[in-house]
């Protein structure tokens, strides 16, 4: 997949820096468009200052845009931006993860990316921050910055559930390292038939039948990774007995993941609900690795 417009939604804090930074790398490794926003309210003044003013309300916002975007394109050089990359700015009003999805529908963006950290107010801690809104609603890949950047993607995990967002997942983070090796792991998880079996058969039977399952579905993650647009020297397939979010857990650790790729919903309701959970549950839980979703 070839990235060609890159969306990073800052609020100009230093907890948004690392984010730039990821923003601005991918931009020039891919040669795409950088759009760079941040979301304003209007500012409330009343009759009496604004006549005080002789202003408007446009008239301030636009004075506000204005200075914000100087702002924006200030920060930017101070993480390495030049006047060689393809970078525009935007100050948009509006209400946070609401006018920065309608900015990258309108954009057209094939990427969003955002920091895990920012400025919190009082109503974020009320209604939950930018970031979480954006995982919860966004129609599109968004990026979720965690880490210092120290050079392109090398070490990439990707949660595999067979589904169409999994292969889609794939492909991206290919497209994000480019020619590096992405771990494809699927969680394995037979307790259900353990209890079933136990009571039944003895253990050697029960041994000997989950064998068979985890061979069977070993074929199935082999055959669902060829089917992938992902070349197979790129991709090493993992099977592992577990919970899905601790088999994810280990897996960053062991690989020490520097990206966390991960469709955000599975084959049916009931996985959606699940995959949806264990997609908020990464965001908020893995700390040294970016987690990138995506919605097929």
């Amino acid at each position: 997949m070839k990235l060609e417009k890159i969306l990073y939604a800052t609020d100009l804090s230093p907890g948004a820096d690392d984010a730039g930074r990821r923003a601005l790398q991918l931009a020039r490794d891919h040669g795409a468009n950088l759009r760079v926003i941040n979301v304003v309210n209007a500012p409330v003044v009343n009759d009496e200052i604004m006549r005080r003013l002789r202003g408007s309300p446009g008239d301030m916002m636009a004075d506000l845009a204005e200075a914000t975007e100087m702002a924006m394109r200030d920060r930017m050089q101070a993480l390495g931006a030049s006047d060689e990359d393809d970078i525009d700015y935007h100050c948009i009003q509006g209400q946070g993860h609401k006018q920065i999805l309608a900015e990258a529908r309108t954009y057209g963006a094939d990427l969003m990316v955002v920091g895990s950290h920012g400025e919190r107010t009082l109503q974020d801690v009320l209604l939950g921050t930018t970031t979480q809104n954006l995982v919860h609603h966004t129609d599109r890949p968004v990026l979720v910055v965690k880490r210092p950047v120290d050079g392109p993607y090398e070490r990439v995990v990707v949660p595999v559930d067979f589904s169409k967002r999994t292969r889609s997942a794939l492909e991206l983070g290919a497209s994000l390292a480019p020619g590096q090796k992405l771990h494809a792991v699927h969680a394995h998880n037979l307790d259900a038939l353990d209890n079933v079996l136990r009571n039944r058969v003895d253990r050697g039977e029960v041994d000997r039948i989950k064998s068979e399952v985890s061979a069977e579905r070993q074929q199935e993650l082999d055959a669902f990774l060829v089917s992938c647009d992902v070349s197979p020297e790129q991709v090493e397939s993992h099977l592992r007995m577990g919970y899905a979010p601790d088999v994810l857990d280990r897996a960053v650790l062991e690989w020490q993941a520097q990206l966390v790729v991960m469709g955000t919903h599975g084959r049916n309701r009931l996985q959606d609900a699940l995959l949806g959970g264990v997609a908020r549950r990464v965001v908020h839980q893995v700390k040294d690795a970016d987690v990138l979703l995506v919605r097929a």
